[in-house]
């Protein structure tokens, strides 16, 4: 899916911490989760999920415009599932990385000065 613009000189590090921060929400997070192995329809994410179908349809937007999962229409229901199996492999090393430092992250207060500055420890939904 083409992007509506174009916005130039966009180094590949600032390519490279957006793409981070798409995958900075625990929401985004748990909908990959959820959808690593086996697709899954919307109704299913929100029970699994536990959020507002409209927060779930919002988070899945946002992966699915960034290609970090695909849809499939079947009748009146979308179904999604994990575009790339790097993006779970991803998922999985972050996950046994953090692991293995639980503690230095939960201590990091560097990270919550910078997210409540900018608002970005609230779930908006967006990109």
């Amino acid at each position: 899916m083409p992007a509506p613009f174009i916005v130039p000189n966009f180094s590949r590090s600032v390519l490279l911490a957006k793409f981070f921060r798409a995958l900075g929400d625990p929401t985004r997070l748990r909908i990959l989760q959820a959808v690593a192995d086996e697709e899954k329809s919307v109704g299913e994410l929100v029970q699994i999920i536990r959020a507002p179908q409209g927060r779930v349809s919002t988070h899945l937007a946002c992966l699915r415009w960034c290609g970090y999962v695909t849809a499939r229409r079947d009748g009146r229901k979308v179904f999604y599932r994990v575009t790339d199996s790097r993006v779970r492999e991803l998922v999985t090393l972050a996950s046994d990385l953090v692991a293995e430092n639980r503690e230095r992250i939960r201590t990091c207060t560097v990270m919550d000065r910078t997210a409540l500055k900018t608002g970005r420890d609230r779930d908006r939904g967006a990109c």
